[in-house]
């Protein structure tokens, strides 16, 4: 059975990668330019793999194409085929080092600018062959990315939601309410969220997954208290509760790194147990996993700090 398989002409890795563009972008042209080639090149490669696949990946017309449904599952297979490619180029250049090559890394923007400075400088002094390439994006974004091999691996907060990746938890970052000094001492002398006035809690956008943690390690069920404004960035945030004379919840780690005081803002520990957690989170068919791992025991050398 083997014999045959390798009896047959094989796609070319290559005209395979022009397919996943153009599913991705869902136009010849746009596909074409994001592949550094012409829109004919393009238009061939995917003839050309019908041909050889002898199925029709493509419905088309003078104007328009969509997908065969037989066309969406080759589109399926050939991101795994191209992502075990990957991997394998990855790995055989190691050479049994697991800690030279290159990482594509993820991060999230409440995690990123408070912990990732230090993780590049512990990096090249104890994984020196080990180059990082960092990428800041929000949690769905990055699964997205893990998923279309766009990067190797990604620090996030959790919990997430379902989701077929590895995962391994690195450390706790507790929440710290910061805000108004009367309003924080208020609530430290009550420890209950009545106690501050409505519309007084500023949160991040909903894209942020730092405020659905937040709101839920709070326990901060009454909506009356938050405030309809929600920052895009935990700078702006800072600024609105400090200009507003409000309170708001801030990550440990940014604490940490002065977010919150240059403002003026009183910030306290909460009462009980509240916290995320932090993990990486890479793609169970990587062989580079003892890679990842390397460097997840670095950054959870960081929040143990």
């Amino acid at each position: 059975m083997s014999e045959n398989i390798f009896n047959n002409k094989l796609p070319n890795l290559k005209h395979l990668n022009y397919l996943l563009a153009l599913d991705r972008h869902q136009h010849f042209n746009n596909a074409a330019k994001a592949c550094f080639i012409s829109q004919s090149t393009l238009s061939s490669a995917i003839l050309k793999l019908e041909q050889q696949l002898s199925c029709q990946l493509l419905e088309r017309d003078h104007k328009s194409f969509v997908f065969t449904s037989h066309g969406k599952q080759v589109v399926a297979l050939a991101q795994q085929l191209l992502l075990s490619a990957n991997d394998l180029v990855a790995f055989a250049k190691q050479q049994g080092d697991y800690n030279v090559g290159s990482v594509r890394l993820g991060c999230i923007p409440t995690i990123a600018p408070f912990l990732l400075t230090d993780l590049v400088q512990l990096c090249q002094q104890q994984l020196p062959k080990l180059a990082l390439y960092l990428r800041e994006d929000t949690t769905e974004n990055l699964m997205l990315q893990l998923e279309q091999g766009e990067i190797d691996c990604a620090l996030l907060a959790f919990p997430i939601a379902k989701h077929n990746f590895s995962t391994q938890i690195l450390g706790k970052d507790n929440f710290l309410i910061a805000g108004d000094r009367k309003l924080i001492d208020n609530f430290m002398h009550s420890s209950s969220y009545q106690s501050l006035p409505e519309e007084s809690v500023f949160l991040l956008n909903k894209e942020h997954c730092l405020t659905e943690h937040a709101v839920s390690a709070c326990q901060l069920a009454d909506a009356s208290r938050i405030n309809n404004f929600s920052a895009s960035s935990l700078a702006t945030l800072v600024q609105m509760t400090a200009f507003h004379r409000g309170v708001t919840f801030l990550p440990k780690i940014a604490v940490d790194k002065g977010v919150g005081q240059s403002e003026g803002l009183t910030i306290a520990a909460i009462q009980g147990d509240v916290y995320r957690e932090i993990g990486m989170i890479w793609r169970k068919t990587s062989m580079r996993e003892q890679s990842f791992l390397a460097l997840a025991d670095l950054v959870s050398s960081l929040l143990e700090k």
